[in-house]
C-alpha cells in the first residue's frame, strides 16, 4: 500500500500531491471507486483516518495521466479509469432514462399546445353555432 506521497514518488512527480489530493476526492465523489483507509493516532491520542492505494492504483493514476496529456476533460477521463462497468452501464442507463424523459416533455408540451388549439376552435365554433341558431330562430318567425 502507498501514501500520497509514495504514490507521488512512482507517478515520477508528474503531478502535485495537491493535485493527487483533489483527484482522490474526486474519484470517490464521481465514482463507485472507494479508497482504503488507514487509521492512526495523532500525538494528542485522536483517531483519524488517511487513503492509501494498492499498486493497481498507481496504474490506473498513470492512465489518468496519460488521458489528461491527451486534453481528456477530467470527469470523462476518471469515468473512463476508476468506474466500474456496472457503474458505468447504470450511469448509461440513467443518462438514456433522461433524454426519453426530455423527448416525452417535448411531446407532452405539443400535445397540450394542440389540444389549446382544439378548444379554441371549438369555441370558435360554438359562437358560430350560435348566431346561425339565432339568425336561424329570426329568419323562422
Amino acid at each position: 500500500m502507498f501514501s500520497f506521497e509514495e504514490v507521488i514518488l512512482q507517478l515520477e512527480n508528474k503531478i502535485a500531491l495537491k493535485t493527487l489530493k483533489s483527484w482522490a476526492n474526486k474519484i470517490e465523489r464521481l465514482t463507485d471507486k472507494k479508497f482504503e483507509r488507514k487509521y492512526t493516532k495523532n500525538s494528542k491520542g485522536y483517531t483519524y483516518s488517511f487513503k492509501v492505494f494498492s499498486s493497481n492504483d498507481v496504474e490506473s493514476f498513470f492512465k489518468l495521466i496519460d488521458l489528461r496529456s491527451k486534453n481528456v476533460p477530467l470527469d470523462i477521463a476518471i469515468s473512463d479509469v476508476f468506474m466500474s462497468e456496472e457503474e458505468k452501464k447504470k450511469n448509461e442507463t440513467i443518462s438514456m432514462t433522461k433524454a426519453e424523459f426530455r423527448e416525452n416533455q417535448a411531446t407532452v408540451k405539443e400535445l397540450i399546445d394542440l389540444v389549446k388549439d382544439v378548444l379554441s376552435d371549438n369555441a370558435e365554433i360554438k359562437k358560430r353555432l350560435k348566431v346561425l341558431e339565432m339568425k336561424q330562430g329570426m329568419v323562422g318567425e
